[in-house]
């Protein structure tokens, strides 16, 4: 809990962090359990409810930062919804979505925005979640840009740019600062990788997600490597390598994502790097940063410029501070005041709720009248109502036939309304269909290894082929055959969109890559092992099903080799 102070600044007065019961590891609706959780927590910490902020991880956030010509507010308003609609992988009445202007205009007369977009349900369910726990929702926030906002209250932004790497359980987000400019990317990898990647390591002992975890923080350490000497304990010796490993494909992402925003962006080369998150505590991880990047590396310190109030302990929030950089960003958009970017995507239910509170006196107020006023009619009405009785008495029979003939015209609409629903499920199918095929497809082209590509894509199961990507293309679905109607468009007839007796699906994919052969590295052919590996963590592929079906088997002075891996879908997609 953080409160302004009548000298401006900001006050700590309260904080608690309580880990989520349950396998951190698996993908699943956890609402009861983070309202059970917070419940908990409020009531160790004396909490009332109160308001509250909460931010939605960087992965489940569509990001993008697009330049605008010079406008007036509402031209550049206008711009920015063509540029959402544009862009946003989702129908927009199925999103919650915001953006903001990112300084002022540059030297070319353009401004910087940055756009962010959910799914309405995937905020509602966490925003709800919190309702039930007793805190009221005041504002929804990025976990990337709340650490920016704390980033900027508690340091100077120096000349230059600074790189602040928040590696979390599930992502790492990557913030690049300058004066004036912000870039964001989510890397999804993380705490939780480590920890699936040492129970495969350990797979002999059958370690369950929470114990390879416990084992991570009591002996874990990013192993240094090279001319360093290895640790004598055989098991900590395994454990350091493979930590290690998951570091350098971070660092490998890092390297990446540099590049694109010094070519793409514009930016400059980061000078110095800010480590923060909950999985940067284990030892060593600043050194590791330090030696591939070599540029100065320190560790985000989020309570730099905020006084702690006096029941804190100062040296445990010390030891923990790494893991507060968004919590603190997102405190300071109450507290504060004004931070740099204050976007907000609080969910429609919220909002009306809000709206609603808001008239609730004016509704009171007429309710009163309206009952002073029915009191003092209530006689008349009551006389009247046996005059005009046997009035309508006289009438009823004629409306009553009048009544069964509406009745009788209404269930033939009714039948007509749920023939066009189900005409309205099947267009929302094959539209959904449409957009997991852009999600399964930029999905594998951000996993693809270095010096990579994919040289053909074939559904095994139907459908057409697609080829000539290479990582971080933009790859479109296969369209469909040649004299085949667009989804959801009329039949021959004029009428609703046809329906095939039984639905064909893909179920399975088949990947043909290459990748470019240099005998002078050792590890050469370890990029179709590479890609497999990240396929397998992908949340569209199933693990035991996705597995290499052609390994490569360059000859001596070929240039390049090919590969195949067969890739099975956890969900169909239908044709």
């Amino acid at each position: 809990m953080l409160e302004r102070e009548k000298s401006g600044g900001v006050r700590l007065l309260k904080y608690g962090v309580m880990d989520l019961p349950g396998d951190a590891g698996q993908e699943a609706d956890r609402s009861g359990v983070i309202t059970a959780t917070l419940k908990q927590m409020l009531r160790e910490h004396g909490v009332r409810r109160s308001r509250s902020v909460i931010s939605v991880a960087g992965q489940s956030v569509f990001t993008r930062f697009v330049k605008l010509p010079a406008a007036t507010p509402e031209n550049i308003e206008r711009m920015v919804g063509f540029e959402a609609q544009q862009n946003v992988p989702f129908p927009m009445s199925e999103v919650v979505w915001g953006y903001q202007l990112i300084g002022g205009a540059s030297e070319k007369g353009e401004y910087e925005v940055v756009l962010v977009a959910i799914k309405s349900d995937i905020i509602e369910s966490l925003a709800k979640a919190v309702d039930a726990a007793g805190l009221h929702v005041e504002l929804v926030d990025v976990s990337s840009l709340a650490l920016y906002n704390a980033v900027r209250y508690n340091y100077e932004v120096e000349e230059g740019c600074t790189l602040v790497a928040d590696i979390g359980a599930k992502t790492t987000n990557l913030i690049f600062i300058e004066k004036e400019k912000i870039f964001t990317r989510a890397v999804p990898i993380g705490g939780n990788t480590i920890t699936q990647e040492i129970m495969r390591e350990f797979e002999d002992q059958k370690l369950s997600f929470a114990q390879a975890d416990e084992l991570k923080r009591r002996k874990g350490f990013v192993g240094l490597g090279g001319a360093y000497e290895e640790p004598e304990d055989p098991l900590t010796a395994r454990l350091c390598k493979v930590i290690r490993n998951v570091m350098t494909r971070i660092h490998a992402d890092v390297t990446r994502s540099v590049i694109f925003y010094r070519t793409q962006q514009g930016g400059q080369q980061p000078n110095k790097l800010l480590l923060t998150g909950g999985s940067v505590a284990m030892p060593y991880a600043d050194h590791f940063f330090n030696e591939k990047l070599q540029i100065p590396v320190e560790f985000f310190n989020p309570f730099r410029n905020i006084s702690l109030a006096p029941g804190i302990d100062r040296e445990k929030l010390a030891a923990e501070a790494c893991g507060y950089g968004g919590a603190v960003g997102l405190g300071l958009r109450l507290a504060a005041g004004e931070c740099p970017i204050e976007v907000n995507l609080l969910p429609p239910y919220v909002i009306e709720r809000r709206e609603f509170n808001k008239k609730k006196v004016y509704f009171f107020g007429c309710a009163v009248g309206l009952a002073l006023v029915g009191a003092s009619w209530g006689y008349y009405f009551n006389q009247r109502a046996e005059v005009e009785q046997k009035i309508l008495d006289n009438e009823v029979e004629p409306t009553i036939r009048a009544l069964r003939q509406l009745e009788g015209q209404i269930t033939r609409q009714q039948k007509n309304v749920d023939r066009y629903g189900q005409i309205k499920d099947q267009i929302k199918k094959l539209a959904e269909a449409r957009v997991r095929w852009h999600q399964i497809l930029e999905d594998i082209t951000q996993r693809l290894p270095a010096d990579t590509w994919i040289i053909q894509l074939q559904p095994a199961s139907g459908g057409m082929a697609i080829g000539g990507m290479s990582g971080g293309a933009e790859l479109t679905p296969p369209p469909p055959p040649e004299g085949a109607p667009p989804p959801g468009a009329p039949d021959a007839g004029g009428g609703r969109p046809s329906t095939a007796p039984k639905e064909q699906q893909i179920t399975e994919l088949l990947i043909v890559g290459g990748s470019i052969n240099k005998p002078t590295e050792p590890e050469r052919l370890q990029k179709p092992t590479e890609f497999l590996t990240k396929l397998r963590e992908s949340a569209h592929f199933d693990e035991k099903a996705t597995n290499i079906t052609k390994g490569p088997t360059p000859k001596e002075g070929d240039m390049d080799f090919t590969f195949s891996i067969t890739a099975q879908l956890k969900v169909p997609i239908p044709l």
